[in-house]
This record gives C-alpha cells, sequence and structure tokens, in this order.
C-alpha cells in the first residue's frame, strides 16, 4: 500500500481464541493492506494475563465485558485494577452494557460490573471503551454521574440516531465515536444518518474482528479455506463506505481517524 496513509483500527480483538492459531496471518492480512496501528481489547481475566505479540503498534484495553459479568473469577477488579497499575497507558474496556444476549438478571450483574469499572477508571485517569448493543440510549443516560470524571470515551460499534447526540452527555467535548462494519448493512439507517451529525475530530473506525463481519469483506483466508471470521484489513472497505458519507476522500478520512485514534489514547 505505498503511498497511502497508514490504517488504525480503533477496535479489534487479537486475544480472541478463534484466531489465536491463525494469528500470524491475521496480522499480516492487516499489515498488507496498511493497517498498521490498533486498539486491542481484553475483556475477561483469561485474555489480561496473555501474553500476544504483533508486529502491529497495538495499545492493549482491559476491561470485563457485560457478556461475561456474571460468570466472571470473584476478585476479577483487584486483578483487573493489578493489571492496570503494571500498563499506565491502557484504557479501561470494552465494558458497558449489552442488549443482545438474554440475561436473567434484568441485568443486574452488568451494572453491577459496570459502575465498579468506572469508578476505577476515573480513579485511575484512563479512557474508557463502551459497549452499548441496542442499549445505547439506556447507557448513556446511565453514565451521566461519570461523564465528567472520565477523561475520554470511545463509544464501540456505535448505532444509534443523531437525536441521541442531544443528551447532556455529548455536551462535553470527551467522547469519540467508533464506526464498524454496521455501515456496510443494506438496510443500515440509523449509522448512515447519524454519521454526518459527528464531530469529524472525533471519529473513529473500527473491525471489532474476529466479529462482525462487514458485507462486501474479505474473510480470514488460511490455504484452500476461508474462515467466516473478521480481520483487520477489511478497515479499508469501512473508511471507503464512511468517507462516501462524508464527502471525503479516503485517505484524507483514514490519516484524520488515524490521529484521532491517538489524541483518544493520549487524552487524560
Amino acid at each position: 500500500m505505498s503511498g497511502s496513509p497508514a490504517l488504525f483500527d480503533a477496535h479489534l480483538h487479537l486475544r480472541d481464541a478463534r484466531i489465536l492459531p491463525f494469528h500470524a496471518r491475521y496480522v499480516k492480512d492487516a499489515l498488507d493492506v496498511g493497517v498498521t496501528a490498533c486498539i486491542d481489547c481484553a475483556t475477561r481475566p483469561e485474555e489480561w494475563a496473555m501474553e500476544v505479540s504483533s508486529s502491529l503498534a497495538a495499545t492493549t484495553a482491559y476491561g470485563l465485558h457485560p457478556w461475561y459479568a456474571s460468570v466472571s473469577v470473584p476478585n476479577w477488579l483487584e486483578r483487573l485494577e493489578c493489571v492496570l497499575a503494571s500498563d499506565p497507558n491502557a484504557p479501561v474496556g470494552e465494558i458497558g452494557l449489552d442488549g443482545i444476549r438474554r440475561v436473567h438478571d434484568g441485568g443486574t450483574a452488568q451494572r453491577a460490573v459496570l459502575f465498579a469499572q468506572l469508578d476505577l477508571a476515573a480513579r485511575l485517569g484512563r479512557p474508557v471503551i463502551l459497549h452499548g448493543a441496542r442499549v445505547w440510549p439506556l447507557l448513556l443516560r446511565l453514565l451521566e454521574p461519570w461523564a465528567d470524571r472520565i477523561c475520554a470515551w470511545q463509544l464501540h460499534g456505535i448505532n444509534f440516531s443523531h437525536e441521541l447526540l442531544a443528551l447532556p452527555f455529548f455536551k462535553r467535548a470527551n467522547a469519540w465515536f467508533s464506526v464498524g462494519g454496521g455501515l456496510l448493512k443494506p438496510a443500515a439507517r440509523l449509522l448512515p444518518e447519524l454519521l454526518p451529525h459527528l464531530p469529524l475530530n472525533r471519529l473513529l473506525v473500527e473491525t471489532d474482528s474476529p466479529d462482525r463481519f462487514p458485507i462486501g469483506g474479505d474473510p480470514l483466508v488460511l490455504g484452500q479455506h476461508q474462515l467466516l471470521y473478521n480481520q483487520p484489513g477489511n478497515l479499508r472497505c469501512i473508511l471507503r463506505a464512511a468517507a462516501t458519507l462524508r464527502a471525503l476522500p479516503v485517505d484524507e478520512l483514514a490519516e484524520q481517524t488515524a490521529q484521532n485514534a491517538r489524541d483518544f489514547l493520549a487524552a487524560r
């Protein structure tokens, strides 16, 4: 990709057990299309302790994902604080609430885990990476007590109405908006309508790989086998779709979103 700007994948999962056996190819495909940097989210204690070497310039974020809120080890919060203390550059994430998987306690465990991690992030002065699938309106209202206490927020995989931008939460200047493969769905409506309303200097692009395989993307390929896992190389097609909606050249948006990702990580 000579002459093209380096791409920054603002949200992926290098430690996901599904891709560990194919990790070298996963990283090579990313580098081949110009993805040189990423934010790698370690989402449970098993992943926090994992060592993953990569040619990508990866910043690791650590947090307990809402999917694991009810099944984690009793001392998970103490372990998380120790991991964060050992890496002063690490954001807290991905954390939040989830409306996709059914829970039997009405979300009580998810909220307790989220609030504990928000208090920890505020105390340590760390950026936060948020998961809010199908519950963004509720989540954004619940976050209000922490809105000014957290130095920076990454709203990961956003898909909500632009009318939510009128919420008090967004009156601050500390939210970054991360857009992924949902932009490429033929039936997508909310995200294409939202994108032109987002501040350009707070826009991020992500693959969330190996999940959220985008329509029109390339699967992870191993010899004669195609694994329908998303991979960072698909960031380019997401960028193209976002650039079209913003009426910007793809390379210009690539440079802007890469700088935005660095700004998010540097916020303190």
